[in-house]
């Protein structure tokens, strides 16, 4: 890969192309976006290849030394911490003869050595190897090849385009509302490695509405107002109800030194949000029974700060609450195969069987993924059927959804 332009040297297939063209905004997908193979490398070179990808967390690499990688498609990317504590990331491709260099997913290591020649990089990515007498090139020039990264508030994100789109606003905006949870002084309590038999681009969806959630979602519909949300746009006759119990929470907000709320689900910006919503009157966090679920994190001082909800396209969505914040990395995997890590953090002073329990952590949210993840299969199956033809989205409630879909579109042509 030169220079990893693939975004930019990929051309629509000639299916594809058409594909695109005779969409019409606002709507649902025809069959062929979410199973023919075309159509997935496009999403690939176009999207993953391009956007910023959620990657992991910077308390994943506390020392220098520390990595992890990530894997997206035929991509690999080291994450590393430097010497001097700064955070890096590199393609994880040996720069002699393309050899995968860390092939473990986390790992500490003095220096960065490829497994087949034994050529070395320091953790700033330069070779250490001296190769101008043997090679006839000198090293400078074989440094490994940069990633683009930047941190949010603990979140790192990367990107594999030459030129990253802008996402200086995005950045803003989750530093400043996140900055109160300290999510680099997390750690991660529990994750869930789920493979989902369904298009990423299905299980985005899914995330982007709770249509679905009155008949699926009991657990979680405790401890949210979606619903209600949505009745209330339907019914105007429902929304002083609602504005009234967003003016509760805000007032809350307000006294803790928090941004203020809305029960709305809105982007913030075209391919992110970061907002926060109250969680249901009665609770302090969202569980199964409104109780804390671990002790409070980051410098929040108090219970019930409401749901900080972040969602950046096309891989991430995170719930920050007051105890703990449960998230979500999409990978896809093939046209009809999406690996989703599900991550559970808690603060990292937090202590297990006296702060928190995984029999009291994880249930919320884990229900609430495997009941996602069997709509998403049951999707799939029949958007893969000849017989399917795209219907309506809902104006009020399925809004979000076409808002992700024109983005989507709008990436590809």
């Amino acid at each position: 890969m030169d220079g990893t332009a693939l975004s930019a040297r990929h051309s629509l297939s000639p299916e594809t192309a058409q594909l695109v063209a005779r969409h019409k905004p606002g709507g649902p997908l025809e069959r062929a976006f979410y199973t023919a193979p075309e159509v997935f490398a496009a999403d690939l070179a176009r999207i993953q290849y391009r956007h910023w990808l959620f990657a992991g967390y910077a308390f994943q690499v506390p020392k220098p030394g520390d990595y992890f990688t990530y894997k997206v498609g035929t991509e690999s990317v080291i994450v590393v911490r430097g010497r001097e504590g700064e955070i890096r990331a590199f393609h994880n491709v040996c720069r002699h003869r393309g050899s995968r260099i860390c092939n473990t997913e986390a790992g500490h290591a003095h220096r960065l050595v490829c497994p087949y020649h034994r050529w070395t990089y320091e953790l700033d990515g330069a070779l250490v190897l001296d190769t101008r007498r043997e090679f006839g090139v000198d090293r400078a020039e074989l440094s490994l090849k940069p990633v683009a990264i930047e941190n949010a508030a603990g979140l790192l994100f990367v990107s594999l385009a030459d030129q990253p789109p802008d996402f200086s606003a995005a950045l803003a905006t989750i530093r400043q509302k996140m900055k109160p949870h300290a999510i680099e002084r997390a750690k991660i309590a529990h994750q869930i490695d789920y493979v989902v038999k369904a298009n990423w681009k299905i299980v985005f969806e899914n995330n982007r509405e709770c249509y679905h959630c009155p008949p699926n979602h009991k657990e979680y519909n405790t401890a949210a107002y979606d619903v209600q949300r949505d009745m209330a746009m339907l019914d105007p006759s429902l929304q002083p109800g609602m504005d009234a119990i967003v003016a509760r929470a805000n007032a809350r907000f307000r006294a803790l030194g928090l941004d203020e709320g809305d029960a709305m689900s809105t982007m913030t910006g075209v391919a992110f949000r970061c907002h926060r919503t109250p969680v249901m009157e009665g609770f302090v966090t969202q569980s199964m029974d409104g109780k804390p679920l671990s002790c409070l994190m980051g410098d929040i001082k108090a219970w019930d700060s409401g749901t900080l909800r972040t969602t950046v396209f096309p891989n991430f969505w995170q719930h920050t609450n007051c105890d703990y914040a449960a998230a979500a990395r999409l990978t896809p995997i093939g046209p009809d195969e999406t690996h989703v890590r599900g991550y559970w953090l808690v603060d990292e002073k937090a202590v297990e069987g006296k702060d928190y329990t995984l029999e009291r952590l994880l249930p919320i949210w884990d229900l609430t993924n495997r009941q996602d993840w069997k709509i998403c299969e049951d999707q799939q199956a029949g958007v893969s059927s000849h017989a399917y033809t795209p219907g309506p989205f809902s104006l009020v409630r399925e809004r979000n959804v076409a808002h992700f879909l024109d983005w989507y579109l709008g990436e590809l042509r």
